[in-house]
């Protein structure tokens, strides 16, 4: 069994050395070969895409085996995706080369700077030393909010009948830190991240919800939900920013780190549940060494997709988050006040398609206001507004004029807000037309 590393953007292999003497050490006999693979990170015309072809070709040239299971891979920050797009692509669960796989501090879900490395100050600190380039199509995919992770997930989290993680399959672990940087670097923590990840974007255990809103005011939405189709573990490194949880070093975040990363490389199939709700000894242990409920910052990752009933993308909208759809007292402005300033820690629509955002809600702040929830309602107001007489086609976006609306009892209010996780919904509203856009002549 070799194991490969692969880091991540604006980074090389050089750096992994001494994570690789930690592998190497604490694996013992029978030695262990370990391959430090370099990819382009900082070109502006590499894509996922190239990057998986030149993984495949690097693979085979190399002579790595390509029997089911033979290597264990481990990976820092975007190697993550660049496993998951080469794997998904070339292989199926069944014939995958992988049996381990490690993610430090990935970013499966996208990093909050990554569409701040493409402004002068990444361009100046990130691509100094390639001609300025950051490697633009790479932060696309990176970047909150992506279309391409999403579509990823759909890849290798929620297609049915294809499990790719769990016993039998690929076991994978994911570890995250949850301490930003110091100094200069401070300016790119966020709450809930390790100074560049957030823990909700690193962790794999997401799950996708299809919302179809209704046609008329007050109609509830049809919803359904679809968990990830398999067991991934998944910790928290106290203490650890996203550089350090692949370093080198002797103090006790560093014990914890070797620990859990040495026992994720000797894992196997039946630390894993062999069936929906068996148990799940070695989350046992990750809980235990690294238990993600021990983090201050609780925040979950939203990803939505709007698009309406025939098909279009809809770029321009807003999410409604109210208590009580008929009563306007100043109790429930004063609740609707309260749930924006504190429960919506950040929105950041995505750049290349406005279609798609990330909410990134509060959980703490969420549990403070459970006990005012009877009901959660959510509604969206998109445009342009349709008008009968001055806009023609478009979307009823008036408080007084909308499309239905999700009703969330507060007793599920936990299946739709929980910490540490991405959400990826998938919306659809009602597009309405003036009957005068067509009409036939007797």
């Amino acid at each position: 069994m070799s194991i490969v590393i692969l880091h991540g953007w604006s980074d090389k292999s050089e750096s992994f050395k001494g994570l690789k003497d930690v592998i190497s050490a604490g694996m013992g006999a029978p030695p262990v070969a370990i391959h430090l693979a370099d990819w382009l990170s900082l070109q502006d015309d590499v894509t996922m895409t190239d990057l998986a072809e030149a993984m495949q070709q690097a693979w085979m040239s190399k002579g790595l085996s390509t029997v089911p299971g033979s290597h264990d891979v481990v990976v820092h920050s975007t190697g993550a995706l660049v496993v998951r797009e080469w794997m998904t692509r070339y292989y199926t669960p069944a014939t995958v080369p992988i049996k381990r796989f490690v993610m430090l501090a990935p970013a499966n879900f996208g990093s909050g700077i990554a569409h701040k490395g493409q402004s002068f100050i990444g361009r100046a600190v990130k691509g100094w030393n390639t001609g300025f380039q950051t490697g633009t199509q790479l932060l696309r995919a990176l970047e909150l909010a992506s279309p391409y992770t999403a579509d990823l997930a759909d890849r290798d989290l929620f297609k049915g009948g294809q499990r790719w993680y769990g016993a039998g399959n690929i076991l994978a672990t994911v570890l995250v830190g949850d301490t930003g940087y110091d100094g200069i670097r401070s300016i790119a923590n966020e709450d809930g991240s390790d100074g560049t990840v957030r823990i909700s974007t690193a962790n794999l255990n997401a799950v996708r919800v299809e919302l179809e809103i209704g046609s008329q005011p007050g109609s509830v939405a049809n919803v359904r939900t679809t968990n990830v189709n398999g067991d991934i573990g998944f910790g928290v490194l106290a203490g650890h920013t996203h550089g350090s949880i692949v370093d080198r070093g002797n103090g006790a975040i560093y014990q914890t780190r070797d620990k859990l990363l040495l026992a994720a490389l000797r894992i196997q199939d039946a630390s894993y549940p062999a069936a929906p709700g068996d148990p799940f000894p070695w989350q046992q242990q990750l809980t235990l060494d690294a238990n993600p409920a021990q983090a201050k910052d609780k925040l979950q990752n939203t990803v939505v997709h709007l698009k309406d009933h025939l098909g279009n993308e809809v770029p321009d909208y807003f999410f409604e988050f109210y208590r009580d759809p008929s009563n306007n007292n100043p109790k429930n402005r004063k609740f609707e006040e309260d749930f924006y300033k504190n429960v919506v820690n950040d929105v950041h629509v995505y750049g290349n398609n406005k279609s798609w955002r990330a909410l990134y809600l509060d959980i703490n702040a969420l549990k403070a206001m459970q006990a005012q929830i009877q009901h959660l309602y959510v509604r969206v107001c998109a445009s342009p507004i349709f008008n009968e007489r001055t806009q023609p086609v478009g979307y009823k976006g008036t408080a007084n004029d909308s499309t239905g609306e999700l009703v969330i009892p507060n007793a599920r209010l936990d299946h739709y807000f929980a910490p540490h996780r991405t959400m990826i919904i998938r919306a659809t509203i009602p597009r309405y037309q003036a009957d005068r856009v067509f009409l036939i002549k007797p």
